[in-house]
């Protein structure tokens, strides 16, 4: 019995020997290895990926849009030129003056300053014109005639009552704040998305190490237990066990060595770097520690709503439906349009004297436009848009719900797996721990094969609730830092 013991302390100590020089050439072989952190595959993704081109582009159109409407709001100098030709064919038995055949053509030019009125609505405009106007086959002496008018000011409005610059105002700064903030939303779901591919992979490097481990394990229980059944000390029954154990092994292993190359090649492809770029020799680091998160449930809800893009659209959405709804509004009655403006003009048949003598004058035109009988129509279309106001109000409250769920969820969630990263950590220590203690025993001939397997069992599974709750807590951490543009270090 002490020979047996010797000799099976031989083996174990000859195969550990084995194993130490094997570990010591694959730490030397580690400092050539490459490195891949969380942060710079992080880095990677949001430089290269074509969600965040895209971003990039669709918030540069917004920001164009919003500079070319800013720009649309400042003084306007336009310069138009608008020749004509009409030809009027009559009925020649008809002896009137106007209803003769004639041939007319006319050039208009002018310039016009113009400012948009953005606290009335209307528009304010100071410019100069020129018509030319010529009637050809006419004997008439009032055949040409050139108006001038060297200066003129004047201002209209389409619609008193209706700002609609205020409205436009207030949705396109809420569309530029939320194509800022999908910019951003954006980015962190890259990184969110990252972080998932990334501890998919952790996990599944840190599956293959078990296994192999188990395999390694297995192989040398096969082979004291070969030795031990060649002089009877241990049952066919067992020596079977022990073998469909290592198989079992093997196959685990062949399985966590597939689940390690897909999770590999998804992060490659999502960074958009070659998969031989990220070998299985390549170390991932991210932090060991969890991150300190004290916000409050409440906290976190208004810094999501401040920080959701979709919230922001939302809103713009509602804005504006509420601007169809005063304009629907103001329509329905009577409706006021203005134009007025004072200047000098003449008219003369020669240009030169065209803008000699100039006279003053004055033009004012109001318009009145009273829907008499339109059968409801504009009743309709106010009504219309007022029931679209209420639906986008609820639109909104739904979408405030709805972040109120997902934050206070992932909140949940964060705290949840924090404590279960902490407890699932203490008991892979201690599976360790109980794995090592059975496994000597076991190999003292003071336990059986069934004892050993289940606490093997255990410590497998201890390390795979570990790992679980490692990728789930950051993955939720990555998840609130989206919904809340921040957190806390």
């Amino acid at each position: 019995m002490k020979e047996d013991k010797r000799r099976y302390w031989e083996i174990k100590g000859g195969r550990r020997l084995f194993f130490c020089l094997l570990l010591s050439s694959f730490i030397c072989q580690a400092n050539a290895q490459s490195q891949l952190s969380l942060e710079q595959a992080i880095r990677q993704a949001q430089d290269s990926t074509i969600i965040a081109f895209q971003s990039q582009h669709e918030y540069d159109y917004y920001q164009l849009h919003y500079d070319e409407f800013t720009a649309l709001r400042k003084p306007q100098l336009d310069l138009r030129v608008a020749p004509n030709y009409s030809r009027l064919i009559s009925d020649l038995s008809r002896d009137y003056v106007y209803l003769r055949n004639y041939d007319n053509l006319s050039a208009a030019a002018s310039v016009r300053l113009t400012q948009k009125m953005l606290r009335w609505g209307g528009e304010a405009y100071i410019g100069s014109q020129a018509v030319w106007s010529e009637y050809f086959s006419s004997q008439s002496a009032e055949a040409r005639q050139i108006m001038a008018a060297p200066i003129l000011v004047g201002y209209r409005q389409t619609l008193l009552g209706y700002n609609p610059y205020r409205w436009e105002k207030a949705v396109e700064d809420q569309r530029l704040k939320a194509a800022r903030q999908q910019h951003e939303y954006d980015k962190n779901c890259i990184a969110e998305e990252v972080t998932r591919r990334f501890f998919r992979l952790v996990c599944a490097q840190g599956e293959l190490e078990m296994y192999q481990h188990n395999l390694q394990t297995a192989d040398t229980l096969c082979a004291i237990a070969r030795e031990k059944a060649s002089i009877a000390m241990v049952t066919v029954a067992e020596l079977r066990s022990l073998e469909l154990q290592r198989v079992n092994a093997a196959n685990a292993l062949a399985m966590a060595r597939t689940e390690e190359e897909v999770a590999r090649t998804q992060l490659a492809s999502f960074l958009r770097i070659c998969a031989d770029s990220l070998s299985p020799a390549t170390l991932l680091e991210y932090p060991r520690e969890p991150k300190r998160i004290t916000m409050t449930t409440a906290q976190a809800i208004d810094m999501a709503l401040a920080n959701s893009p979709a919230y922001q659209h939302q809103m713009a959405t509602l804005t504006e439906s509420r601007h169809q709804e005063q304009k629907a509004y103001k329509e329905k009655g009577v409706n006021v349009a203005l134009d007025i403006n004072v200047g000098m003009q003449q008219v003369d048949n020669v240009l030169g004297r065209a803008f000699r003598d100039q006279r003053l004058y004055a033009l004012g035109a109001v318009t009145l436009s009273v829907p008499l009988m339109d059968h409801g129509a504009a009743k309709s279309r106010h009504a219309a848009a007022k029931a679209w106001v209420e639906r986008e109000e609820s639109a909104l409250d739904e979408a405030e719900r709805t972040l109120r769920e997902d934050v206070t969820s992932t909140l949940h969630d964060v705290n949840t797996y924090r404590l279960l990263l902490d407890r699932t950590n203490e008991a892979v220590a201690m599976a360790d721990e109980v794995f090592d203690m059975n496994a000597e025993n076991y190999a003292n001939g003071l336990c059986d094969i069934n004892t050993y397997s289940l606490a093997q069992s255990r410590r497998d599974n201890a390390y795979k609730q570990y790992l679980s709750a490692l990728g789930k807590y950051w993955t939720s951490v990555f998840h609130l830092q989206t919904l809340t543009g921040e957190i806390e270090r």
